[in-house]
């Protein structure tokens, strides 16, 4: 049998070092990827606070979804590494107003 490659016959030999070239080559492109727990938040608050909250989090964290009803309330995911110092300065932030919960 007759393998073939790009038009070019390469014979079992050839055909795996294309394969082995190819493989190393999308490795190297790939690069590597940081991985990071996440932990899950609900913050509610009201909304005169609300755009520097959002704001504060954004720096630390992304914001997965935002309700509106007669309070604010963001559900976010940090860096669990992050979590304790983003919710103390929410709480400076909101002067404790905001009601901040691990989900």
């Amino acid at each position: 049998m007759t393998r073939y490659f790009g038009g070019i016959k390469l014979g079992f030999g050839g055909l795996s070092r294309a394969y082995r070239n190819t493989a190393l080559a999308a490795i190297e492109e790939a690069g590597i990827v940081e991985v990071f727990e996440q932990v899950k938040l609900r913050v509610r608050l009201g909304y005169a606070e609300s755009q520097k909250v959002r704001n504060l989090i954004e720096k630390y964290g992304v914001i997965r979804k935002e309700m509106y009803t007669d309070t604010v309330e963001f559900i976010i995911l940090v860096n669990k590494e992050l979590e304790d110092e983003l919710v103390k300065k929410l709480t400076d932030e909101t002067k404790s107003k905001a009601e901040i919960e691990r989900l």
